[in-house]
């Protein structure tokens, strides 16, 4: 009896599992996970854009939908962890996408199934699958991740994060503003973009700030609504920039520093361009050459150099040094899902300390009278709060002259700290 061979993966299925497989268990982050499986043959923006959903959307829920799957299944860890993966992204489109039937989903799955040479999954697959297109609301009611489980075990399933972030948030912020945390993670973040230096800036300015759907205006930067697209643009795109990142900027003055300004973390030039925009006189610096090259592509004028912003010195004397401190991005998980299956409470004490280095290099650095403009994109005092607290301890002639935080009911699911510094 000749074995029929299953057929081949959608295009948007099959670039979304090599994606979230080489996020998850090669460690890439799911934006560039996502290009390289985009880039392996020609995709139809359609089926790009799916595989996109698909990508963001799993890595968002993962944690409810493991869940879900474990009702029906006897031992979920005896799956591979490619048929875990595929069935838990089928199990998202039957639950999350509406637009897709649920049969094509089953159809996709118990397909690939087929593909592991020995197995007998697709029985399996099936029947799985079909019991979660019969869940129906029910499986977006919190009652039903209630069932045997205690406080913290509801909040990882509903919420699909780590217990151990769940845990931070409760005990940091209460229990309203950990759950205004934990929904905002759940959804996609709002479209940022920063109109500074395109040729077209002014005619697209006009355009945008007239649409009714514009959440907020600053400068050159738009928030708009997750997932709006903006079409027929002439020239170059569209600068992306969160628009959270810059709201967390504007609350340090950035008009009043003193000229020139070192930004130190400068990565692709996000904020370097707000401060170009409001005519600062900025050089700039970053220890990936990747990051520098496009930020120079971008903003050609603006002196780079590489280095690691710890043990820096900066070929001018800085007025003001901006330093946009790595850290552990739990602020930003609606844009980077993947950074909460992939941190570990380690790694909270490791970057305290490299961000206590940097902070210690720039007072350093910076002119006597100068200021230190910090920010982050996480929500851990440890990384915030705290850290100025205890660099305000070790250095007498450091004050603080502002410090900010997102509201906690931002409608761009984004949250940021920062907090300046005056050196004297």
């Amino acid at each position: 009896m000749q074995v029929r061979s299953p057929k081949p993966l959608p295009p948007a299925r099959r670039v979304a599992l090599e994606a979230l497989y080489r996020c998850l268990f090669s460690k890439q982050d799911i934006q560039a996970a996502l290009d390289t499986a985009l880039s392996h043959d020609a995709v139809d923006p359609r089926d790009a854009g799916l595989a996109t959903e698909l990508s963001y959307g799993y890595l968002r829920l993962k944690g409810r939908l493991n869940y879900v799957l474990s009702r029906f299944l006897k031992d979920p860890g005896k799956l591979p962890p490619k048929m875990h993966l595929a069935m838990g992204v089928a199990a998202y489109e039957i639950l999350f996408l509406d637009k897709v039937p649920t049969y094509a989903s089953v159809d996709w799955a118990v397909e690939f199934s087929k593909s592991k040479p020995g197995s007998r999954f697709s029985g399996l697959f099936n029947a799985v699958l079909r019991r979660v297109g019969e869940l129906g609301d029910t499986a977006h009611d919190p009652d039903y991740y209630r069932k045997d489980a205690s406080l913290p075990e509801f909040l990882t399933r509903w919420y699909s994060c780590p217990q151990w972030l769940s845990d931070l948030w409760w005990r940091a912020y209460g229990e309203e503003q950990a759950t205004r945390y934990l929904e905002a993670q759940l959804k996609p973040p709002a479209v940022g973009i920063n109109l500074y230096g395109h040729p077209y800036a002014d005619e697209i300015f006009s355009e945008l700030a007239s649409a009714p759907e514009v959440i907020d205006i600053e400068g050159f930067s738009f928030a708009l609504p997750p997932g709006m697209q903006i079409d027929g643009v002439p020239g170059p795109p569209l600068a992306r920039q969160s628009f959270a990142a810059r709201q967390a900027l504007e609350a340090l003055r950035p008009d009043t520093w003193g000229d020139p300004v070192w930004d130190a973390c400068a990565g692709r030039g996000g904020k370097t361009r707000i401060l170009r925009e409001k005519g600062r006189k900025v050089f700039a610096s970053d220890p990936h050459s990747g990051r520098l090259s496009a930020l120079h592509r971008e903003l050609p004028d603006v002196e780079t150099f590489e280095a690691n912003a710890a043990t820096a010195v900066p070929p001018h004397k800085p007025a003001t040094i901006l330093l946009d401190l790595p850290c552990s991005g739990l602020g930003v998980l609606s844009r980077r899902p993947d950074t909460k299956w992939k941190r570990k409470t380690r790694d909270l004490d490791d970057l305290v300390k490299l961000q206590t280095e940097i902070l210690d290099n720039a007072a350093q650095r910076v002119k006597r009278g100068g200021l230190i403009a910090v920010v982050t994109c996480t929500l851990n005092p440890d990384e915030n709060e705290g850290l100025i607290r205890d660099f305000l301890e070790a250095q007498p002639g450091a004050v603080l002259e502002t410090e900010w935080s997102t509201p906690s009911d931002s409608p761009l699911n984004e949250f940021f700290y920062g907090a300046l510094l005056r050196i004297r």
